[in-house]
């Protein structure tokens, strides 16, 4: 099932050919992750076009997360028998076919159908991506060049969450699917274009036995529960918040989609500024206090947006945020491509599994705070949570010593 390179040391791959690859798979990533945040900012739209409850068009994202999930422990053992890359190009294909059917659905029972299997199409592009970056790029530089893939990952993040409300704004809100179909072609265009497979690969057939067999060899690794089971909670204590900005700032200030979009992508905003600053966070703070400094970063972002404030002061608050989140995750991720080197594209399937599984019951766990508690509250308990986390993780699984 893995891609194991024939016996002897394999070359390292030239620096030009590393740095193509990257922008490359950042412009897939671009793509995928244009598609996960396009419906944050509609959901109080689509309520209104759908004749539903928020909580009802909120099930649409778990939805999303949950198929992205699910899909993983498959996508990524068939990652290791055809190639990455060709398992990028199919997915980015059905990304845009069934973002353009989203675009044409006329019930919300379509609608939901429609963003599941998008959720399994999504999945099979930024894991893979990952798998594919810690094939050629040695361990010491394996975070700063995921640093540097992330960033137009997460200009897409940004791009979905802003482009979305504006357009929706100005076009409605189906021209907002037909951009992030048209997003999809062009990424699969250019891997089609741009990247190969690599040569002289041996793969394995495809089969249940050597599925099973990836999965033995990832979870040989003691490090694996723990690892995986961490960034569940991740995804559920950062992820509960984004599906319900829309609706609590119309509840607040009465405004659309196009600011919803707007401060949801301040989140982008902040993951971007990690990625920029990547190698100068890593070589100077080491993975143990980046992952405290990023639950308390976190923190902070999110106990200040429980307060009523004017509506664009959560664009700051959220790039707080997203800064914080990849001081935590990006020391996360660069520790899973490492967890199973000759089965990378499984692993990385099950992170995202896990990280997937964490954010469709985000949602679902901050729905049933704000209910209890409140929304002020609610927020503010989550806040809290991250921080701890934050705290507790390096007790929990001590990071490397080397600062990677």
């Amino acid at each position: 099932m893995s891609e194991t390179p024939p016996p002897g040391p394999a070359a390292a791959p030239a620096p030009t050919s590393l740095r193509a690859l990257i922008v490359v798979l950042g412009a897939c990533g671009f793509a995928s992750t244009f598609t996960m945040r396009i419906i944050d900012p509609l959901i109080p739209t689509l309520a209104g076009e759908f004749e539903r409850s928020v909580p009802q068009i909120v099930m649409m994202v778990t939805g999303f997360s949950l198929a992205y999930a699910l899909g993983q422990p498959f996508l990524g053992p068939v990652a290791d028998a055809i190639g990455k890359i060709r398992m990028i190009l199919t997915c980015l294909i059905a990304l845009a076919l069934f973002s353009t059917v989203a675009a044409l659905a006329q019930s919300y029972e379509i609608m939901t159908a429609v963003r599941a299997v998008t959720g399994i199409a999504a999945g099979g592009i930024i894991p893979i991506a990952m798998a594919a970056i810690g094939d050629r790029a040695p361990m010491q530089e394996r975070q700063i060049a995921l640093g540097r893939f992330l960033v137009l990952m997460i200009i897409g993040q940004m791009s979905g969450s802003a482009c979305s409300g504006l357009i929706a704004t100005h076009a409605g809100w189906r021209a907002a699917f037909l951009s992030a179909a048209v997003v999809a072609a062009l990424a699969a265009v250019l891997v089609a274009l741009v990247l190969k497979p690599r040569r002289n690969v041996t793969r394995a057939r495809l089969s249940v036995a050597g599925a099973l067999a990836n999965y033995r060899i990832v979870f040989a690794n003691p490090r694996t529960r723990l690892l995986y089971g961490l960034v569940v909670i991740e995804g559920i204590l950062l992820f509960g918040i984004p599906a319900y900005v829309a609706a609590i700032l119309f509840a607040r200030s009465g405004v659309g989609p196009a600011e919803a979009g707007l401060v949801i992508a301040g989140m982008g905003f902040g993951c971007l500024v990690y990625g920029l600053m990547t190698r100068i966070l890593v070589e100077r703070l080491g993975p143990t206090l980046m992952t405290r400094l990023g639950g308390v970063v976190c923190a902070i972002g999110l106990a200040l947006f429980a307060f009523d404030w004017v509506w664009w002061s959560a664009i700051p608050l959220f790039a707080l945020q997203g800064f914080g989140f990849f001081l935590l995750h990006g020391t996360f991720q660069a520790q899973a491509t490492e967890l199973a080197p000759a089965a990378r594209g499984s692993a990385m399937a099950l992170f995202a599994c896990c990280f997937f599984l964490g954010q469709a019951t985000g949602p679902l766990a901050m729905g049933a705070a704000m209910s209890v508690l409140g929304t002020p509250v609610a927020i503010l308990a989550f806040a809290i949570a991250i921080a701890l986390f934050g705290y507790l993780t390096p007790r929990i699984l001590p990071v490397p010593r080397s600062r990677t």
